[in-house]
């Protein structure tokens, strides 16, 4: 099948190389062009993403009939954008391959379609539902804090060690590592952009 490859990353320090390669080593697809960006699924739109747009256009210039990703977030973590983007592939006869789940959407079996439209959905809502439950978990824990007359912050004149540092921020840890931007994390973890600098610094210097 005359496929394209489209890869994405948040950042700009991250590679889109891991994604290419495994996709790469999966069989009955020919892969004639590769897009890769690195560019937030989080903030920018589907429309305003200049490789995703260049390799749809590719796509329809070209008579490709599939798309492969390494996973729907890499499409976007909007879930009404993404399932709209699988429709307009759809109706131009275009499948969509997704690598984690091993699976290619827009084909012409009709019960299976149904089924990995509907794990697309589910994927997408928890990929979305994670970023707000982590948000909740955070000011959920402050409030508990001071209703019991803690404080949120360390004693003045103490000084903290950089493995309590890094133990308070694991929420930004774990976002750095799924590649989300520093924007993206202020507003997840509601921190500032010198606390996430630090983190950075501090993972660096421990890697």
């Amino acid at each position: 099948m005359k496929s394209i490859i489209y890869t994405r990353v948040s950042t700009k320090d991250q590679s889109t190389a891991r994604q290419l390669n495994d996709m790469k080593e999966v069989e009955r697809f020919e892969v004639v062009k590769v897009f890769s960006e690195k560019i937030s699924g989080f903030s920018v739109p589907i429309e305003k993403r200049p490789g995703l747009q260049k390799s749809l256009k590719y796509i329809f210039d070209n008579n490709v009939k599939c798309v492969m990703v390494s996973e729907v977030s890499r499409l976007g973590r909007n879930t009404h954008e993404v399932l709209n983007l699988i429709e307009h592939l759809k109706t131009t006869g275009v499948a969509l391959y997704i690598h984690n789940i091993g699976t290619t959407i827009n084909t012409d079996n009709e019960m299976g379609e149904v089924f990995t439209r509907l794990i697309v959905t589910i994927m997408a809502d928890l990929a979305r539902l994670e970023s707000e439950q982590m948000s909740y978990r955070i000011k959920s824990g402050i409030r508990s804090r001071k209703a019991k007359g803690f404080t949120t912050g360390r004693k003045i004149g103490s000084k903290e060690t950089h493995e309590n540092f890094l133990a308070k921020h694991e929420d930004i840890i774990k976002y750095l590592k799924k590649g989300y931007s520093s924007r993206e994390i202020q507003k997840l973890c509601r921190c500032s952009p010198n606390t996430i600098s630090k983190v950075k610094i501090l993972i660096i210097d421990n890697s």
